[in-house]
C-alpha cells in the first residue's frame, strides 16, 4: 500500500481511499504535506481537509461567476470527497456534523452544476426513510440495476465516486445507497446497523418494483467492505435478487473485531469510537458483544444466486482467510472467488491500492449475468 504518511495505515487508507473516490493527488498533497512528519493531530487533519474542500469551492464560485458551470461541478463533487474524508476520522459531535452536511451540500451543488447522472430517491424502511442516488442507464427499456451498499465507514457520496457511470456504460443502472449504520440515516438521525440486512434491502427492492425504468427481473446487490456482509446477507434471504457481489469477503465480522481490539490492531481505517457508534451501544463492550451477530457462517450456505468475492492478498483489515471461507461455504452453484495479488497490484482492503481493475471486474460480471454483455468476446 501507498503509505503517504510513514507508519500510518489509518490515515494512509484514508488518503488512498480518497484518491479512489476521485480526489486529486496534487490537491491532497498541497494540503496534507505538513502533517506527514510529527505525531498524528487529529485537529490538524480534520483543519487540512477542510481547508482543502473550502479552497475547491472558493475556486466553484469563481468558475461559476464566469458562466464555467462544468468546471465549478468536478470542483464541487472534489470538495464533497474532501469533507467525506476528513469527516471519517472526527468522532461525534458538531466538528462532525458540520463537516458532513458540507459534504452533503458540495454533492448537491456538483449534481447540479456538473451535471451528474444522478437522481436522489428516498426509500420508506422500518428504520425511516433511507437515501439514496439511482444513476440511471441511458437506455430506452427498463434497465437491470445493482444496489450498491458501503460499508462500516463510507456514504452514498463516496460510493459514486468508486463508480460513476461504470454500470451505466454496460446498460445497467446502480443505486449507491445510505442505509442502517452509514450516512444520513447514522449521523442525522441516529440510526445504527442492523444485523438482518434484508429488512432494509427488502424495503429498497420494494421501492425499486414500483419504477418503470427498471427491470425489476434483474436486480443485483453488492457491497464494499462491510457491504460485504450486508449484500451476501441481504441475498441469502431476500430471492428478488438474482446476483450479489462483495467487494471484500467477510466471514465472522464479529471475530475480526474482537481480534482488532484485542491485539489494539493498527491495521484499522478509523479510530475505535466507529464500532459502538455504528453498533448504536454506549460503550466499546456492548458494541463488540452486539457484534458478534454479524456472522455468515450460518448464512452463506443459505444463498444460492450467482456470487462474486473480491478481495486482496495482503487484506490487512480482514484476513484472506475469510474471503476463502466465505466462498466454501456459499451455496451458490455460480460462485467466483477473486483474490488480486501483491504482484498484480491491488492486494489491499477492497483494492484501494488500486482500485480500477476491480471496479471493472465486478461491472463487467453484473453485466454478463444480466445480459448486457456478452458472455464471450
Amino acid at each position: 500500500m501507498f503509505y503517504y504518511f510513514p507508519d500510518n495505515y489509518m490515515w494512509s487508507s484514508a488518503f488512498n481511499l480518497a484518491l479512489m473516490a476521485g480526489g486529486s493527488l496534487g490537491e491532497m498533497n498541497r494540503w496534507l504535506s505538513p502533517l506527514r512528519e510529527g505525531e498524528p493531530d487529529g485537529e490538524a487533519w480534520g483543519k487540512a481537509w477542510a481547508g482543502m474542500a473550502e479552497q475547491q469551492e472558493a475556486q466553484a464560485a469563481e468558475d461559476l461567476a464566469t458562466g464555467l458551470r462544468r468546471s465549478a461541478g468536478l470542483r464541487y463533487l472534489r470538495a464533497s470527497v474532501y469533507h467525506a474524508s476528513g469527516e471519517r476520522q472526527i468522532p461525534p459531535g458538531p466538528e462532525k456534523s458540520a463537516s458532513y452536511r458540507a459534504s452533503l451540500d458540495a454533492f448537491e451543488k456538483a449534481i447540479e452544476l456538473a451535471p451528474l447522472n444522478v437522481e436522489r430517491i428516498e426509500v420508506d424502511s422500518p428504520d425511516g426513510v433511507l437515501p439514496g442516488y439511482l444513476i440511471p442507464a441511458r437506455t430506452a427499456e427498463p434497465a437491470p440495476v445493482v444496489i450498491f451498499y458501503g460499508g462500516f465507514d463510507v456514504t452514498k457520496e463516496i460510493l459514486y465516486g468508486f463508480v460513476e457511470e461504470e454500470f451505466v456504460r454496460r446498460g445497467i443502472s446502480c443505486l449507491v445507497m445510505d442505509s442502517p449504520g452509514v450516512g444520513e440515516p447514522l449521523r442525522l438521525r441516529g440510526v445504527p446497523s442492523r444485523p438482518d440486512y434484508e429488512v432494509p434491502t427488502g424495503a429498497v427492492i420494494d421501492y425499486l418494483e414500483t419504477r418503470a425504468d427498471v427491470d425489476a427481473s434483474r436486480i443485483g446487490v453488492m457491497g464494499i467492505s462491510l457491504g460485504g456482509y450486508y449484500a451476501p446477507r441481504s441475498a441469502a434471504f431476500e430471492p428478488r435478487i438474482k446476483a450479489c457481489a462483495a467487494w471484500g469477503g467477510i466471514w465472522d465480522w464479529g471475530a475480526t473485531w474482537e481480534k482488532r481490539w484485542a491485539t489494539r490492531s493498527k491495521t484499522v481505517s478509523v479510530p475505535w469510537f466507529q464500532l459502538p457508534w455504528v453498533m448504536g451501544t454506549d460503550t466499546m463492550e456492548a458494541g463488540l458483544e452486539r457484534v458478534r451477530q454479524w456472522t455468515l457462517v450460518d448464512v452463506l450456505p443459505k444463498l444460492t444466486q450467482p456470487l462474486l468475492i473480491v478481495h486482496g492478498e495482503n487484506d490487512r483489515q480482514v484476513a484472506v482467510e475469510d474471503a476463502h471461507k466465505a466462498f466454501e461455504a456459499a451455496g451458490s452453484a455460480d460462485k467466483t472467488l477473486r483474490i488480486f495479488t501483491v504482484a498484480e497490484g491491488g492486494a489491499e482492503h477492497c483494492q484501494t491500492d488500486e482500485p480500477d481493475p476491480a471496479r471493472q471486474l465486478i461491472a463487467d460480471w453484473f453485466g454478463r449475468r444480466f445480459g448486457t454483455l456478452p458472455e464471450r468476446g
